[in-house]
């Protein structure tokens, strides 16, 4: 906040209210996070509201700028308010815990940097309460700087109780607000906004709104739909953003549809994804009657085809400048300029085949080891496929989760992926040690068999295994990767060649492995300390590759890069917008494999004495 007089100015202008009731008629949930240019406005509509048997529960959500102290200062002139100051942890928690605390007869929500006219609050509930309704709808307005629009426009009181009605009123699925209505308390205490996404009140609101008995609109009322382009959803939109929203409607129209309520055409044709160019929509990919449609300019159509064949379609780079291009190559120009081009070809994906794991009795099992989280468990699976379907099969196949992640286990997990369990897969829980969870529970367990470990963001080729578990046949004393960085010390400095640049097929300290292209561990190649989890987490948290390396040279094991046909990585769509390498580019989060390599040469200096020698 700006300063004391600020502070002054807000008690001068509203009113003071000591009134505190044990059982308001409505509790007024705001959920905020970094309005302060905004927060006074919706504070101050709330704190004038004629209706005054009012609670107002403010859920700050890892606010940064002076929006908490503006928050305090309402509280201090208001006794109504209860604040909550809480982790960034997103709008739907927030919500949710207002939800939690509210013991008003009704719930509203109104978002911090919206207001809502003085008698809003006073007209829901008398409309709600004259004809027994469990929801009242008010108008709403999007405000931008210099214009506005109606959203949804309401000119007389209308009572209805049939869900096709009331998703016409609503403008149900274009205008999926969460806002702009009154609850019943009763009716959304068990309703709770899905965490972790976007457009949660797409998802949020036509359920309530079937589960309900009746609603009533509302006329000369309106809820002020402020446009902030700061806002979370205002910005311009990532991947996770572009699937978010085409999940969501794609799930509002099938539940409609499931309760048999008619939609038009318009609502059944989804945007699945924009292609962006230099910031500018080039391609938008539209979905109706399982087909996708490319559209140049957004209008233009360009290519058909079925959904069942969009895995062909990846990238925009693919579809209009580069073809059939490895995600790796190196390409030298004049033997000085060095390139690696990015490579979206299709992967030849096949679905699991009959028999999982192998029948053959080993006496050393073959343990394929993986681990996933929760913004990457609906795509694991057609990892786990590509896994199961391979030319050499293994023994056994494990996914380890992270039982803080999933607290209700399986029941938090995809069914398709449960279903997998039945063709050998086995999900086992373990504690949250990020990335690492792919091979230390795997080692604790199974220390006397071969693990190979793989990631949850790729197509695995068939032979993937069957390249790896050959050469450990030809010699079991080293450990086998399908990628790896070449590592150099010299004048005490260490460089690092790239994956696409290293090709020392000759086992050595100086191939840095990378785990989840593939990397098979023969027993016992591994240090002792690999199963320090508490050193691991104040060491380097983040860069599980460069600590399994490290155990490796501690234990006097080479690695081997082994040579294969296709040396492409195929990623699984839209799995690429979380992940450990992302954190690890943010200057807050993680660190740089810089920092990482020093931290390891002070912890463990003849790992850098090994380096040295063999790079002489």
């Amino acid at each position: 906040m700006k300063d004391k007089r600020y502070s002054e100015n807000i008690k001068e202008k509203y009113c003071k209210v000591d009134y505190i009731s044990d059982n308001p008629k409505v509790s007024v949930i705001i959920p905020s996070y970094n309005v302060e240019k905004y927060i006074e406005k919706c504070l101050g509509s709330i704190n004038k509201q004629t209706l005054k048997d009012i609670e107002i529960i403010v859920v700050d959500d890892g606010s940064k700028d002076g929006t908490r102290e503006i928050i305090n200062t309402f509280a201090d002139i208001d006794k109504r308010i209860i604040t909550v100051f809480q982790e960034n942890s997103g709008v739907s928690s927030a919500r949710n815990k207002g939800i939690s605390l509210a013991k008003g007869e009704f719930t509203t929500f109104i978002d911090s940097d919206d207001w809502v006219d003085e008698n809003y609050l006073e007209k829901l509930y008398s409309a709600v309460k004259n004809n027994n309704c469990d929801i009242g709808v008010a108008t709403i307005i999007r405000k931008r700087e210099h214009s506005q629009k109606y959203r949804v426009f309401y000119t007389e009181e209308k009572v209805v109780s049939n869900l096709e009605e009331k998703v016409q009123l609503c403008k149900i699925p274009v205008c999926c607000y969460a806002c702009g209505k009154l609850f019943k308390t009763s009716l959304i205490k068990d309703f709770k906004f899905k965490e972790g996404v976007y457009f949660e009140d797409v998802l949020w609101t036509p359920q309530v709104l079937a589960f309900s008995d009746k609603l009533v609109t509302v006329p000369n009322i309106s809820y002020w739909y402020r446009v902030n382009n700061n806002s979370i959803v205002k910005k311009v939109p990532s991947k996770k953003k572009q699937l978010d929203s085409y999940r969501a409607k794609k799930f509002v129209t099938n539940f409609l549809k499931e309760k048999e309520v008619e939609l038009p055409q318009k609502a059944c044709n989804y945007t699945k994804e924009i292609k962006y160019l230099f910031g500018v929509p080039l391609l938008k990919i539209k979905e109706y009657n399982n087909t996708l449609t490319t559209l140049l300019f957004g209008f233009i159509p360009i290519k058909k085809q079925k959904l069942s064949d969009s895995l062909k379609y990846k990238n925009i780079k693919q579809f209009l400048f580069f073809k059939n291009l490895d995600a790796h190559y190196y390409i030298e120009i004049f033997k000085s300029i060095k390139i690696a081009i990015k490579n979206n070809k299709k992967f030849d994906y096949k679905k699991v085949c009959e028999y999982g794991l192998t029948k053959e009795k080993r006496q050393t099992q073959i343990i394929v080891s993986l681990t996933s989280f929760p913004q990457r468990i609906n795509t694991v699976e057609l990892t786990v496929n590509t896994l199961l379907n391979q030319t050499v099969k293994p023994d056994r196949l494990i996914l380890w989760l992270s039982e803080n992640q999933f607290p209700n286990k399986e029941e938090d997990l995809p069914s398709s992926l449960v279903n997998l369990k039945q063709y050998g897969l086995e999900i086992r829980w373990c504690e949250d040690i990020k990335s690492y969870k792919k091979l230390i529970p795997a080692l604790r367990e199974f220390p006397n068999d071969i693990i190979v470990t793989a990631d949850d963001d790729l197509y695995y080729q068939r032979d993937w295994l069957e390249s790896l578990y050959n050469e450990y046949k030809k010699n079991p004393n080293f450990i086998y990767t399908r990628r790896a960085c070449g590592v150099n010390i010299k004048n005490n400095t260490i460089s690092i060649k790239p994956h696409y640049a290293n090709n020392n097929y000759k086992p050595t300290y100086l191939n840095q492995l990378m785990g989840g292209a593939g990397t098979l561990y023969p027993p016992n190649s591994l240090h002792h300390d690999v199963l320090n989890t508490e050193q691991i987490k104040s060491l380097i948290p983040t860069h599980d590759d460069i600590y399994f390396w490290t155990m490796a040279l501690l234990k006097r094991t080479k690695i081997c890069l082994v040579k294969n046909k296709d040396v492409n990585l195929y990623t699984v769509e839209n799995s690429q917008n979380y992940g450990l390498c992302k954190q690890n580019k943010k200057n807050e989060v993680g660190m740089s494999p810089k920092e990482a390599f020093t931290r390891i040469f002070v912890k463990y200096p003849n790992v850098f004495e090994l380096i040295e020698e063999e790079s002489l």
